[in-house]
């Protein structure tokens, strides 16, 4: 498996373009998108013994609301096949496929969890040969694999509560996330059980240079991890637990997905994003392998990859496409809140997925140890 590698698209303006002119462009362009989805399918076509639904693995919250309005709704719309939600881990799918008992369809799940089901067989090929909606070349081809293909860029973002910190006065960068003196309060740091614990971030708020992160020093993460855990009011497992914590005031500062964050920006709560040293990562689509609705799945994906249905996802929530033809559709102001704007990507780093998939057990122990031990 490829490394994941970096993103850095802008968006392209016709020569001469006025913004009143791209914002006319945008509308009609997401319209006809609209209209081409809801009209390419057709009557759908059933298999003997395959149901009129797909089962899609949720992750909740803002992020499933956000997915909801852009996909799940617009596409039984365009096809009469009902999108179901089912919540489940990487372990759970892996489970099932061992036993024979499958019954979700499309993984929605972070790089390093698809490529952990990949390396195990979990997961079915992605017919790229078959879509008539999505242009698979239109796709970046750092994400685009045989058993999985990139859905969205997000970022671990140091997010700040502005009562609490300043716009001149809050942690720029992990060192001084770290900095339990200067900057007091109760932090939310993800836990293992999220998909990988934040150890770039200790080994960055220790010193390391970005360059210097990968492979991980387990023992030196774990003792910077160390001097922050008192402060650490939880560890979060879900992306919607980090943004409650957030949004109660249970922690003051936090290391959280963007797309969360930004959630709560935008519903008026005291929370601003520093992107200093942002973690990017990549969330993929897959199928699992033997599921129930296979056909439909595959449906599923080749809808939602469509560069119009990712463009209007990015309206929901501050995700980045994956096909470089919808940058040309979002809205200049969701594109300034996108972790792949070049503004942002500039001061971030990529996660090494890989890295993560080779060593996902061995983090796993050492950090069930640490984590219920004293220090």
């Amino acid at each position: 498996m490829k490394k994941v590698m970096q993103q850095t698209i802008a968006p392209r303006l016709a020569q001469g373009e006025t913004e009143n002119g791209r914002r006319q462009f945008i509308k009609q362009s997401l319209l006809a998108g609209a209209g081409l989805a809801l009209g390419a399918f057709g009557a759908p076509a059933v298999l003997a013994g395959e149901r009129q639904q797909v089962i899609v693995r949720g992750l909740g919250g803002a992020y499933q609301e956000a997915m909801e309005k852009a996909i799940y709704q617009p596409f039984t719309a365009a096809t009469g096949i009902e999108v179901k939600v089912q919540p489940a881990t990487a372990a759970q799918v892996l489970a099932m496929v061992r036993a024979g008992r499958v019954n979700i369809d499309v993984l929605d799940l972070l790089d390093v969890a698809q490529i952990s089901l990949d390396k195990a067989g979990a997961l079915a090929p992605i017919d790229y040969q078959s879509m008539t909606l999505t242009h698979p070349d239109d796709i970046r081809a750092s994400v685009r694999h045989p058993n999985m293909v990139g859905n969205l860029f997000f970022a671990t973002v140091l997010t700040y509560n502005t009562k609490a910190f300043s716009q001149d006065n809050h942690p720029k960068g992990w060192a001084e996330f770290w900095d339990l003196k200067r900057f007091p309060g109760p932090r939310t740091l993800a836990d293992q059980r999220s998909g990988a614990a934040e150890l770039e971030l200790a080994l960055l708020a220790d010193g390391v240079p970005v360059n210097g992160l990968y492979p991980i020093d387990l023992d030196r993460a774990f003792a910077s991890l160390s001097r922050i855990k008192p402060a650490v009011a939880k560890w979060w497992d879900t992306g919607a637990v980090s943004a409650q914590l957030l949004e109660r005031r249970d922690a003051v500062l936090g290391a959280i997905w963007n797309g969360r964050a930004q959630a709560l920006i935008d519903q008026g709560a005291p929370l601003a994003i520093d992107w200093n040293q942002a973690k990017q990562q990549v969330q993929y689509w897959s199928v699992v392998k033997n599921a129930p609705n296979a056909r439909n799945a595959q449906r599923f994906i080749d809808f939602a990859l469509q560069p119009s249905v990712q463009a209007a996802l990015t309206r929901y929530i501050a995700y980045g496409p994956t096909n470089t033809r919808a940058f040309d559709l979002v809205r200049p102001e969701d594109l300034a809140k996108l972790p792949g704007s070049p503004a942002h990507f500039d001061v971030s780093f990529q996660q090494d997925a890989q890295w993560w998939a080779d060593n996902v057990s061995r983090v796993g122990e050492k950090w069930q140890a640490w984590v219920l031990g004293s220090s």
